[in-house]
């Protein structure tokens, strides 16, 4: 196999002989580290989709870690290696790491401290990882520049590039989900994010849900609440002030929360999980920020729009408006 390299990339002295010395019939084992949350998880999915279809005989180890187990793409591997959280012994976490066994290719696609460990501690013919002041040097072959303005799910594919690797364009997420009939099309708000501070004011989502609800009489406009106590009061409050509205329905955020972001005709959501979803099920989606910086979350395909103020203020109800109508508009 052949090495591509840009300038930017740090090689070790070794790493193109190494290569040279694969073909791709030899590829058999590929550990794939992601310890991130929901989000991150689905982002990768295309990573993963790539190296099937380029390396069909081999067998995928994605290693996750304790705490962030939702959206594991587990239908896309092998086999899915858990790393105990810090809470556990040392020995507990260094057994972990240790019983990976060898494989033939290694990604990391984390760059922490226990993603550098645990890729120091594996064996592998060939690893791959991201250049971290000097650390990179002591444990992969190849390390690149990890882009900090281009979307996640492209960040990670640019690994790939250094084998020569070739993807769909837009990314294949292969989510495997069959979405939800309902007698309407709908839009689906989502009020809150992992944190208060990160969630767009409920009295500017009751606003705009107001405006939507007049414009679009045809779509059902549902409220999705989250899972904890605070996103429930949040949606709970919405729906009420809402209750006037016919076309406005609450619903509860539960497993079949992919099928219904799959039928949707739009999502509007702060910087979540959620929509990330919206995201890898291709669903258009609105995302709202003012917390985060937007870039690594703006994928510029599939109709997706952002919503940020550059002073870095909450964005009003009007800009996030007519991001919806330009979603709407095209229906």
């Amino acid at each position: 196999m052949k090495l591509w390299t840009e300038k930017r990339t740090w090689v070790n002295r070794r790493a193109k002989s190494k290569l040279a010395r694969l073909s791709t019939d030899d590829i058999d084992s590929i550990l794939v580290i992601k310890h991130a949350a929901y989000g991150d998880l689905l982002c990768m999915r295309p990573f993963l989709v790539t190296l099937r279809q380029s390396f069909p005989k081999a067998k995928i180890t994605l290693s996750t870690i304790e705490h962030y187990q939702r959206g594991t793409p587990d239908d896309l591997v092998d086999h899915v290696h858990i790393l105990p959280t810090k809470h556990k012994s040392l020995m507990a976490r260094f057994h972990a790491m240790r019983e990976l066994g060898h494989h033939t290719l290694l990604f990391d696609l984390t760059e922490s401290t226990p993603s550098f460990l645990l890729s120091l501690f594996t064996s592998a013919e060939f690893k791959v990882g991201y250049q971290h002041r000097s650390i990179h040097k002591f444990i992969y072959d190849v390390a690149i520049l990890r882009a900090e303005y281009r979307f996640e799910t492209e960040t990670f594919l640019e690994q790939l590039h250094v084998l020569g690797l070739q993807y769909d364009w837009p990314p294949d997420y292969k989510m495997p989900i069959t979405a939800i009939n309902r007698s309407k099309p709908y839009v689906i708000y989502f009020p809150t994010a992992s944190a208060k501070n990160k969630s767009w004011p409920a009295e500017l989502f009751i606003q705009l849900i107001e405006q939507t609800a007049r414009q679009y009489p045809q779509y059902d406009h549902i409220v999705l609440s989250g899972l904890a106590d605070w996103e429930i009061e949040v949606a709970n409050k919405i729906s009420s002030e809402l209750k006037t509205y016919q076309n406005v329905i609450k619903l509860a955020a539960g497993k079949d929360d992919t099928s219904l972001i799959k039928g949707a005709n739009a999502l509007v959501a702060n910087d979540t999980g959620i929509r990330h979803l919206a995201i890898a099920t291709e669903t258009p989606s609105v995302g709202i920020f003012f917390y985060a910086t937007p870039f690594g979350y703006w994928p510029r395909f599939g109709g997706h729009q952002v919503v940020f103020e550059r002073d870095g203020s909450v964005p009003s109800v009007n800009n996030v408006k007519q991001a919806l109508d330009l979603i709407l508009d095209l229906e």
